[in-house]
């Protein structure tokens, strides 16, 4: 590292600038300390911002050895690290959703019998810094959330908050949280709630999105309003929703029983940002055995990227039977193209009557440096 230093300082620091904009983030996150002129640099909003174009999706898994694990899906090199306590049971988060690599991070006790049961946190996992939000008044077991920023103040974040009534003289609920000012605010929003409950929202370029019942409901974080984005293909038993491309949406559909599938579609938006979305059949698989990407009550749900060439890559939990007869849940990460499983890499395994795992067993999202607010 001495002669490193050494080096680089007789290089032009827009050339420096050049070097570290193509390090991975949590390199990034060292170098900070090397020297005042790095830390301005790698703390620049702009610097930053660039950054984050530039850095590759990874996928997140936080497993029952109370460690996080993440993966590059293109080498399927996993590292590990400790899990933050806030993360550790009985006060575990089930749900995540990314945005410019903060995850939020909400859910609570596994069996939900108080309202203030619910926690709210975001989470950046290269530097580690966790916020807890608090709630307006408090939070329930019906509520949705959402994370995004409004275009003309991209720093600025905001979570949404929104829920249907618990009984038939409740009224819906829908509020924002900024981050800027620390605060939550009620909104005056219609929305729609026949929302997929086993379907994990998604955030895109600084906007929402959800399936709800045959359409995909997006909000806009900068208009603070919910719309009826497009229709979504018809289904049978499976589908998830995922970023594509950075600015489209991908549906993954998935055919099959409760133990074998022998087929997936993937179907993909145009830009977000043109005036009218629609869907279109990417490409399909048809092979024996793919692994099962739909929920079931005793799995995770797994998460899954659409990388470049037609290639799903999904990290999912599974059961086999070994010759003793013993069941073994295993957590599998797979590539799969058009003619079948590609790649399948096991990274974990626990016994079938393990419980209390988190409901997602995997996210997807991109290494950043962007501070949580304190």
């Amino acid at each position: 590292m001495a002669s490193t230093k050494r080096l680089l300082r007789f290089l032009p620091f827009e050339l420096i600038e050049e070097i570290l904009i193509r390090t991975p983030a949590e390199s990034l996150n060292r170098f900070k300390s090397t020297c005042k002129q790095w830390y301005d640099l790698i703390t620049d909003k702009r610097f930053m911002y660039n950054h984050l174009g530039r850095s590759p999706e990874r996928f997140l898994r936080i497993d029952d050895n109370q460690t996080v694990q993440i993966m590059d899906p293109v080498t399927g090199i996993h590292k590990y690290s400790p899990l933050p306590d806030v993360f550790r049971s009985p006060h575990s988060f089930d749900y995540m959703v990314h945005c410019d690599g903060l995850m939020l991070c909400f859910g609570g006790h596994p069996i939900y019998n108080r309202e203030r049961d619910i926690d709210l946190a975001v989470w950046n996992p290269v530097t580690s810094k966790i916020k807890r939000i608090e709630p307006l008044v408090c939070y329930s077991k019906s509520d949705y959330f959402g994370i995004g920023y409004d275009n003309t103040c991209r720093h600025n974040y905001k979570i949404l908050r929104f829920s249907g009534p618990l009984s038939y003289d409740d009224p819906e609920e829908c509020e924002i949280y900024e981050f800027r000012s620390d605060s939550w605010r009620s909104l005056d929003a219609k929305l729609d709630l026949d929302i997929d409950t086993d379907c994990q929202g998604v955030s895109v370029k600084g906007n929402m999105y959800w399936i709800a019942a045959t359409y995909v409901l997006s909000f806009d974080f900068t208009m603070e309003a919910f719309k009826n984005l497009c229709v979504c293909p018809p289904f049978h038993e499976t589908r998830r929703l995922a970023c594509f491309s950075g600015d489209r949406l991908s549906l993954l559909l998935q055919h099959g029983d409760e133990e074998v599938s022998t087929e997936i579609e993937v179907w993909v938006t145009n830009k977000l940002s043109d005036k009218v979305v629609s869907f279109t059949k990417y490409f399909n698989v048809t092979s024996p055995q793919l692994p099962l990407l739909q929920y079931d009550t005793d799995m995770a749900r797994p998460g899954y990227s659409i990388g470049n060439h037609k290639i799903i890559m999904a990290w999912c939990e599974g059961y086999v039977k070994e010759d003793d007869d013993k069941w073994w849940s295993c957590i599998t990460f797979y590539q799969i193209d058009q003619g079948g499983i590609r790649k399948q890499i096991e990274t974990g395994r626990h016994g079938s009557d393990h419980y209390g795992d988190p409901f997602i067993c995997s996210y997807v999202y991109v290494p950043s440096l962007i501070p949580v607010p304190d």
